[in-house]
């Protein structure tokens, strides 16, 4: 088997295992490179076996599952700013970090908030996002789970696969007699490398979102609150005489308000009537003379 014949059954094997189809068979018997049969037949075996080793591996062992964990958080608080250095100091102390965070501090009007997306390790998240809970008043609190287990098993094995490949390409580079073969070893090897680094991060990224939940988290002031149902019969007249209170308090303000334009409509009206009263005494002048 020449280095050519021996870098093509390996590319395709590579090829195979990585896409799981038999469409890159047909691409390659299309190329310039001459292949039989025997070496075509011999490389599927050699990537449907590898492949299935490498998932059994997987398998055989304690199985624990992948989750990525996600949540929300939103509290209403007295100060957003101070209470998100409160969360980042709570957020740290659990061992987690602050990925990004956001004050809005009005100039004219609207009210302040903050935002923050925390990466909490998995096995407290539950435990942290009860005590942030304690900082303000719950406005709304939601925590989702993805198992991405067999997308991690599949890239296991597809990196797995890709660096097989690669300690064999080395093995061929270092068995080039031509300008040609060397060329060929390297274009080949060039292209599995990058492959098999875009594979090495996406297992990374897969890692690092298993290992921390991500919580978005969202502070609000009191004014921007979503108004929460009575607890009960006494919470109830509680809420009740505060919208009394509220009502009237509107309604002081709504006075304060209209006294202004009340006393400039009184102004009008009063000039208005000293104006006809002039004009009347003149009307009653003029027909006294004549």
């Amino acid at each position: 088997m020449t280095l050519v014949t021996k870098l093509s059954a390996l590319t395709l094997a590579s090829i195979l295992t990585l896409t799981g189809c038999a469409a890159s068979i047909e691409s390659y018997e299309e190329s310039s490179v001459s292949m039989g049969s025997p070496e075509i037949a011999y490389t599927e075996d050699m990537a449907v076996e590898m492949d299935m080793q490498v998932r059994a591996d997987d398998s055989s062992g304690s199985f624990e599952p992948d989750i990525i964990r996600t949540g929300y958080l939103s509290l209403s608080v007295d100060s957003p700013a101070d209470t998100a250095d409160e969360i980042t100091e709570v957020v740290e102390a659990a061992g987690g970090r602050i990925a990004s965070r956001s004050d809005y501090t009005p100039v004219d009007y609207g009210q302040p908030s903050s935002y923050l997306e925390a990466r909490i390790p998995y096995e407290v998240l539950d435990a942290t996002v009860a005590s942030l809970q304690e900082l303000g008043d719950v406005q709304e609190v939601s925590l989702n789970t993805i198992d991405v287990s067999l997308q991690k098993v599949d890239l296991d094995a597809r990196i797995q696969v890709l660096e097989a490949a690669i300690t064999r390409l080395n093995e061929l580079l270092a068995e080039a007699a031509s300008t040609s073969d060397l060329i060929a070893v390297e274009s080949a090897l060039s292209e599995r490398q990058a492959e098999l680094d875009s594979l090495q991060s996406q297992r990374d990224y897969l890692s690092d979102q298993t290992l921390f939940a991500t919580l978005s988290i969202s502070l609000i002031t009191p004014e921007n609150a979503t108004p929460t149902d009575p607890d009960g019969f006494l919470d109830g007249i509680v809420r009740g005489w505060e919208s009394i209170l509220g009502f009237f308090a509107g309604t002081i303000v709504w006075a304060g308000i209209l006294v202004p334009w009340l006393g400039l409509v009184a102004v009008v009206v009063l000039v208005t009537l000293v104006l006809r009263r002039i004009r009347r005494g003149r009307l009653k002048g003029e027909n006294t003379e004549g």
